[in-house]
């Protein structure tokens, strides 16, 4: 495409090289070829502008940032009002507009977004839909899964834009997409048309980052915003809200399309009622505009009826039929990492988990607790450049569901991890827990960990929490090999649990 017939769309002026064709954009300077588009990201210490002459060096043909840059004179330039939005819009436009050949559902929220977006997924393909998903563990192209290659919920906006456009060439009718307030702030989703906007739940967290509860949400309802966007898609476009939480109220706000409201207690048109948790399964009957159905599902715990809930009601929103609803809840299964049980013949119950905010953690903690007979073990941590208004908060809610816990590492990056522990540890006390009879401090996770297996009896759980389907942790500068999966394998096969 040349520079000339990318510039309207994004709302750019050709500076120099209107004739210069452009077949890829990339945002990393390392990644250059010839023929690329490089657009300079600004960021919070280091303007990415500053690597366009390394990016030219490496055969770009143009560049592309906020402020006008002295060029070679075979190289395009393109001035943007919105290098991030450019990003996105360009590779969009690039790639052939992936996203307006697919129906598009994007996930928000603060909890549950992973287990919802496959949740969705799995509905949509019971009605014969040939689906794909992308989030923070894995990605999709119909039955294909694999790992999410991109170390991030929502990918920064090109990669995101070449995903989508995989999904296509694998023949993807519908893809579900997690969305991060991050990758909202940030306009990683920039080039997207979104066909559904689904919000689970706002709670504390990133605050470091948006500042307030209500610019948080504000954010997370740029989701919504975007459900007006221009498309040459023919489908009906919703948004899909949580209506058991206040934040709700900001979704809908926000949403020019029309809504479909899922809960447990309050109104809505998608409910669940006479909800049976077990401890290998849930049901319950699922109360619709259409007509009311049994759901029997594998999935455990009170917050996976509301991840279902709202996958029912996008599904419900395009003609799912109840039958069809109810055939996914039964095939359904939680992605790695997610109240994952390790089962080696151990007399106790092992789980890993990726609960690391307080509401998480204390929604697990409390589905733990309802099917465990005995004690109930827990080894977590906080990350590092996180909220540190939630490390209390953390320790609140360990003393308060648990028998006994590990303060641990969770990926401290920058920070200190034993400052960290403090503050985890502070909330802790404030709830009552004694450290030494009600919880220990132990920053080696595999020593933590291994001292809560010897702890367990017959009966008994040990959840690990934070890590979830992670492989590395991160400290300091460096990334190192992490697994709790892993790890806490090992260390039974070392109690002569290995079967």
């Amino acid at each position: 495409m040349k520079l000339k017939e990318l510039a309207p769309r994004l709302g750019a002026h050709v500076v120099a090289g209107p004739e210069i064709e452009v077949t890829r954009v990339v945002y990393d300077s390392r990644r250059a070829q010839s023929g690329d588009l490089f657009v300079g990201i600004p960021g919070a210490k280091i303007d990415g502008a500053e690597f366009a002459s390394q990016a030219v060096e490496r055969g770009a043909a143009a560049v592309a940032a906020e402020r006008a840059l002295a060029v070679p004179d075979h190289v395009g330039m393109l001035l943007v009002p919105s290098a991030r939005r450019a990003l996105g819009e360009s590779a969009s436009a690039l790639l052939g507009n992936p996203s307006e050949r697919m129906r598009v559902v994007g996930v928000t929220g603060t909890d549950g977004k992973t287990t919802t977006a496959r949740l969705t997924a799995g509905v949509l393909g019971a009605s014969g839909r040939r689906v794909g998903w992308l989030t923070t563990v894995d990605m999709a192209i119909a039955d294909v899964i694999f790992p999410n290659p991109f170390e991030r919920t929502t990918p920064e906006a090109s990669d995101l834009q070449e995903a989508l456009a995989n999904l296509v060439g694998g023949a993807v009718e519908d893809v579900v997409v997690e969305v991060s307030s991050h990758a909202l702030a940030l306009e990683r989703v920039a080039g997207c048309a979104f066909d559904a906007a689904v919000f689970t739940n706002l709670a504390p967290e990133h605050l470091d980052f948006h500042g307030t509860m209500e610019a948080y949400a504000e954010t997370k309802a740029r989701l919504f915003a975007s459900l007006d966007s221009p498309t040459a898609k023919r489908w009906s476009r919703m948004g899909v809200v949580n209506a058991d939480d206040p934040a709700s109220v900001t979704m809908v706000a926000s949403s020019p399309a029309g809504i479909v409201s899922y809960a447990v207690d309050a109104p809505a048109d998608v409910r669940a009622e006479k909800i049976r948790l077990g401890p290998d399964s849930t049901s319950f009957n699922l109360v619709t505009p259409i007509g009311e159905v049994s759901v029997w599902t594998p999935l455990r715990g009170r917050h996976n009826v509301y991840n279902f809930l709202a996958a029912a009601a996008v599904g419900l929103g395009w003609g799912v039929g109840l039958e069809a609803i109810a055939q996914a809840a039964e095939a359904a299964s939680l992605p790695p990492g997610r109240l994952q049980r390790v089962d080696r013949g151990q007399p106790f119950e092992v789980i890993v988990d990726f609960a690391h905010t307080p509401q998480a953690l204390g929604a697990t903690l409390a589905t733990l607790r309802d099917w465990t007979s005995g004690r109930l073990y827990l080894v977590f941590g906080m990350a590092g450049r996180r909220d540190a208004r939630n490390r209390p908060l953390m320790g609140r809610v360990a003393a308060q569901g648990a028998d006994f816990f590990f303060i641990s590492l969770d990926d401290p990056i920058d920070e200190d991890p034993v400052q960290i522990a403090r503050e985890v540890g502070a909330g802790a006390q404030a709830a009552g827990a004694i450290e030494g009879t009600g919880y220990a401090v132990q920053l080696d996770r595999r020593i933590a960990i291994q001292s809560a297996l010897k702890l367990a009896r017959p009966g008994d759980t040990v959840v690990l929490a934070g890590k979830g389907h992670e492989a590395r942790m991160l400290i300091g500068d460096r990334s190192e090999p992490w697994s709790d999966l892993g790890v806490v394998t090992e260390l039974l096969a070392q109690l002569g649990y290995s079967s």
